[in-house]
């Protein structure tokens, strides 16, 4: 049994939500135990600076597995392409997390000369040692009262250079950014110029940009656009159909 929690919304992300579900179920040869991760389950928590309204339910996840076994997150705008069964057969190598390096966001400044200057892990799609993790995670309890968002406290300490042994790093096409491949270390700031998948080579697509998201949750508060991947996009329909389909 593979063991997934979603991050989600309570009605606003329904639409990829329901995708995300079809897609996983469509391409996995193991049993799925798929848990939403939504507001609604979560009461008391403190939101404030959080980018989506489950940004920190995440970390909750060793807590509510009671510290055993694996676990796989992910965002819910998302869409599967290859078995999920690969990802959790990953072997971590006695690291507690498993993620992909994120090259679209550089971070200038403090990491400075450092390879860490070049990106970040990305936690929006994670394979996780439970009992592992226990360690390096704070409890429920301190993180729905964290002031600010724990999500910087959990990235800072997933990104600090002197430790590098709680992450193994992912193939970049478990967690593909609108297409592109984050893995890329010689990347530059302009998004333009980095390199992008085949939609045939993505194992998950992640639609990352908010403002070009096709189905434009309420949440968003940034401008609509049009996504710059309509190869992508006409797979999303194709697949919204499908959906739909089942659902009459």
């Amino acid at each position: 049994m593979v063991r997934i929690f979603v991050g989600t919304s309570e009605v606003e992300d329904k639409f990829i939500e329901r995708i995300l579900t079809y897609s996983l179920y469509k391409n996995s040869s193991s049993d799925l135990d798929i848990t939403f991760l939504r507001p609604s389950l979560f009461e008391g928590w403190n939101q404030r600076g959080w980018g989506t309204p489950f940004t920190c339910f995440r970390y909750a996840i060793p807590e509510l597995c009671n510290y055993k076994g694996k676990a796989i997150y992910m965002d819910c705008d998302q869409i599967n392409f290859r078995d999920i069964t690969h990802l959790w057969n990953t072997d971590l190598e006695g690291k507690a997390f498993g993620m992909v390096w994120d090259s679209l966001n550089l971070n200038p400044g403090e990491w400075e000369g450092t390879e860490w200057e070049r990106g970040w892990y990305s936690d929006s799609v994670m394979l996780i040692d439970c009992e592992k993790a226990k360690k390096h995670m704070a409890p429920i309890a301190e993180i729905k009262k964290s002031p600010n968002s724990y999500k910087y406290d959990f990235m800072k300490l997933m990104g600090c250079p002197k430790d590098r042994t709680l992450i193994h790093k992912l193939d970049s096409r478990w967690n593909s950014f609108d297409g592109f491949v984050t893995d890329d270390l010689e990347a530059v700031h302009d998004r333009r110029l980095h390199k992008r998948y085949d939609a045939d080579e993505i194992w998950q697509l992640h639609w990352t940009s908010l403002s070009t998201q096709p189905w434009h949750p309420k949440y968003n508060g940034f401008g609509k656009s049009t996504h710059a991947r309509p190869d992508l996009t006409d797979i999303l329909w194709k697949y919204a159909k499908i959906v739909k389909d089942i659902a009459q």
